[in-house]
């Protein structure tokens, strides 16, 4: 058998320049090829610099001196041909860019040179190897299938042809996977060096791969091919199971939240679904061409039915104004989910077209399906879905055995259950935030513990569950950007890196873990809870002085009674005086001797503000009004300037530039109190009276509560708390999960969004890992069997 080590390379490879390609088809392509090879040279020094230093700490450690000489030599061979490897990277990607009019056939790591006189066994080192390629192609595509769609499309233009499936994309994940397996063939023989090469490519290249592809298309764009195509995913109506009342699709977000729970539920189609054009049909690509296309139906009208009853989800009450999780359910034990489970997969049999499959198969026992994943931990990269970790555990489970296998019954079930209630948390988790990213960390972990402990599933107190609520909190699409801070992630990542640190994911660790992080938790909310209290505090003292300077505004206004004063002294009456009586309000109250004085003195100030004489005050008034401006925070030339003319009124003899220069001083000071003066705004119309029902039902709120706020831009949900409100003054108190004030609070405004629909009260803050546990639960009783179910009750 002819090893592919030895295999002969091939040297001739396809240029743009040689191939019979129209001027502006070839100039097109040498703009593609440029800015792939740009990003991805970039990305492959690190990805060769890394595998160097990979090889060396792997060499230092390996007690095998063959190996170590294999690893010191991949090393070495990286480093001296570090800028040969990319030349060669870039001269496959020309060659598939070149080969853009070349038939397609299935072609994904065909053999390098394969002999064809000889007819031999496949080599299995070449068979993992191809393997581990083939997935991560097939990986990167999923995640990127709409942006291969449209770039699939445009490479049908350039070559005159119909569309390019992601298989033949020259610039595709299958593309760029032959391209590297090609030049690692010829750089680095040994094959466990060119393994750990591709485990590095797709820890490093492929998450920046969507950023490229955005680029190639957007270079396509510029370019003029197809400038206006894009993909408008379309609505299908699903099919429904009346008989058993089970629908066949997903709910959409929106509809959950706006409470829809009409039984004809539409599917959203997301945009990375793996979805193409009708077959035969023309298809509009925005810039008046049509183009036949044969690819597979564009409209999705049916789903796979044990997929979508996965992910039925619970539908939100009807109601607007009170935001309410799935209803809490009590399972006695783990039998009554068994027995859930199994009803919900018989169901799902007797719809699945065929026979069933009624081979006898030998059972997996426990320790064998649970060393499996203890060796898929060790391994580098990521595992995809539960779903993806089983077709893997039964395929070395099956290549172990030499035969059909299948799981016990226990443990299936555990896989289904896990499977079901992972899948409801991820939609209630935010894509790109940092719960997602752990949660997806303590898969495999969870998946273990699963498996040799079904209380997981009936304890909501088990160390585990306790885990993922927390875990889950910092994933919530509601959750906002201030809401994070790193002491928080910090005690989060602690606690996963504590259960990720045991192999076996025994209970021992996640109890360690959970203690840890509960420990901090608590001190967090101590610390929370101080910093709202100071905050409710604040704002009972901004509502009094609120209160006192409406006060003092009245007062002067009945002591002016509708006389007029000239400008310049209505403004410091304003500006300056009015603070001076708030104060004296907030000090001693309306029956104080210091209120009396003052409401005297402003009197003296309004009667020498209309007064047509020139007799000056004594200086012992006008140092009394000095005394009280400096009281409220005025400098002492400041202060002198406006008692003169307090004091004086027209007598006092200012210039007009002297003025103008206080009026300056005046503005570009902070007054007291000024915070509330800000939120004042612009006015608003009166309340209706939808939003005076809303505005009573807020201002009878006697303890904190949670509300979600609906984003006017974009219609995403913000959780805020709302602390303290208070009917007299219209002023409300909205924190965070930190405890600090955020914007937005005024009890009309709030009153308004309340009628619109737009905010909604939380009648439990919960995580939403025990949302989604409910819903799955509720789920399976509506899949299997409702109030049927034994041991399973609300």
């Amino acid at each position: 058998m002819t090893s592919i080590d030895s295999m002969p390379q091939p040297t001739m490879r396809k240029t743009l320049a040689g191939a019979e390609l129209s001027s502006r088809a070839r100039r097109v392509l040498e703009h593609q090829l440029q800015t792939a090879s740009e990003e991805l040279s970039r990305q492959l020094h690190v990805v060769l610099t890394e595998s160097a230093q990979e090889f060396d700490r792997l060499g230092a450690r390996a007690e095998d001196s063959q190996q170590q000489a294999m690893l010191r030599d991949a090393a070495r061979r990286l480093r001296e041909a570090s800028a040969e490897f990319t030349t060669r990277f870039r001269q496959e990607l020309e060659s598939e860019l070149a080969g853009v009019h070349a038939p397609r056939v299935a072609r994904a790591m065909e053999p390098l040179n394969a002999p064809t006189q000889t007819l031999t066994l496949v080599d299995n080192a070449e068979m993992d190897e191809d393997t581990m390629l083939d997935t991560i192609a097939a990986r990167s595509d999923s995640r990127n299938s709409a942006a291969l769609q449209l770039l699939g499309h445009r490479y049908g233009v350039l070559a005159g042809a119909p569309v390019f499936d992601a298989e033949h994309v020259p610039v595709g994940p299958h593309a760029l996977c032959r391209a590297l397996r090609n030049t690692c063939h010829a750089l680095l023989p040994a094959m466990a060096a060119r393994q750990l090469v591709y485990q590095q490519f797709e820890r490093i290249t492929i998450p920046h791969y969507p950023a490229l592809l955005d680029d190639l298309n957007a270079h396509l764009v510029v370019d003029g091919i197809l400038p206006h195509l894009s993909f408008v995913p379309v609505r299908g109506r699903a099919a429904t199971l009346s008989d058993n009342n089970v629908a066949s699709a997903t709910v959409p977000a929106a509809a959950r939240d706006q409470g829809d729970s009409s039984p004809d539920l539409e599917i959203d189609i997301d945009a990375d679904s793996d979805f193409d054009f009708p077959a035969g049909e023309r298809v509009e690509t925005g810039d008046g061409d049509q183009r036949d296309t044969n690819t597979s139906s564009w409209t999705m009208t049916t789903l796979d039915t044990e997929k979508d009853a996965a992910h039925v989800d619970v539908p939100a009450p009807a109601s607007s104004d009170e935001a309410v999780s799935p209803r809490p359910v009590r399972i006695d034990s783990f039998g009554a989910l068994q027995a859930l489970i199994g009803r919900r997969r018989s169901l799902l049999e007797k719809l699945r077209a065929g026979d069933s499959d009624d081979r006898i198969r030998e059972t997996l026992t426990r320790e064998e399906v649970l060393g499996m994943l203890r060796r898929l931990r060790k391994g580098a990269g990521k595992h995809g879905s539960l779903a993806d970790i089983r077709q893997t555990v039964m395929a070395q489970a099956r290549q172990l055995h030499g035969h059909g296998v299948a799981m016990a019954d226990v443990d299936n079930d555990s896989f289904d259950l896990l499977s079901l209630f992972l899948s409801q948390l991820q939609r209630e988790l935010r894509g790109d935030s940092p719960g997602e990213a752990l949660l997806e960390r303590l898969q495999l972990p969870l998946l273990q513990l699963a498996l040799r402990e079904q209380d997981f599933f009936v304890d909501s107190a088990h160390p585990a569950r306790m885990l993922l609520d927390a875990i889950s909190l910092a994933g919530a699409r509601w959750l906002a950007e201030d809401d994070l801070d790193m002491q928080w992630l910090g005690l989060l990542q602690r606690a996963v890196a504590t259960a990720l640190d045991d192999p076996d994911a025994s209970r021992d660790s996640f109890v360690a873990a959970n203690h840890a992080l509960q420990d901090g938790l608590q001190a967090a909310a101590r610390k929370t809870n101080m910093a709202e209290r100071r905050q409710v505090d604040a704002a009972r003292g901004r509502e009094k002085l609120d209160l006192a300077r409406q006060r003092a505004t009245r007062e002067i206004a009945a002591l002016i009674d509708g006389r007029s004063l000239p400008r310049f002294h209505a403004i410091l009456l304003d500006q300056a005086w009015t603070d001076v009586l708030s104060l004296a309000l907030l000090r001693g109250g309306e029956d104080s001797e210091m209120w009396r004085e003052l409401r005297s003195t402003t009197a003296a100030i309004i009667q020498a503000s209309v007064a047509t004489s020139t007799v000056a005050r004594e200086s012992a008034f006008t140092l009394r009004l000095q005394e009280a401006l400096g009281q409220v925070g005025y400098h002492s030339e400041d202060a002198a300037a406006i008692a003169r003319q307090l004091a004086n009124g027209r007598a006092e003899d200012a210039d007009l530039a002297s003025r103008t220069a206080l009026l300056v001083q005046l503005k570009s000071r902070t007054r007291l109190g000024e915070e509330n003066l800000s939120q004042a705004g612009d006015p608003q119309p009166p309340l209706s009276s939808a939003e005076l029902l809303a505005r009573a039902q807020l201002a009878t709120l006697v303890e904190a509560r949670w509300i979600d706020m609906l984003d006017p831009v974009d219609d995403s949900v913000v959780r805020r708390r709302l602390a303290w409100v208070s009917p007299r003054s219209g002023h409300a108190l909205l924190t965070n999960r930190r405890g600090q004030r955020v914007d937005g609070g005024n009890l009309d405004a709030l009153a308004r969004m309340l009628a619109a629909g737009r905010l909604r009260m939380v009648a439990e803050d919960i995580p939403p890992a025990t949302i989604a546990w409910r819903a799955a639960v509720a789920a399976l009783e509506r899949i299997g069997g409702g109030n049927e179910s034994d041991g399973a009750h609300a």
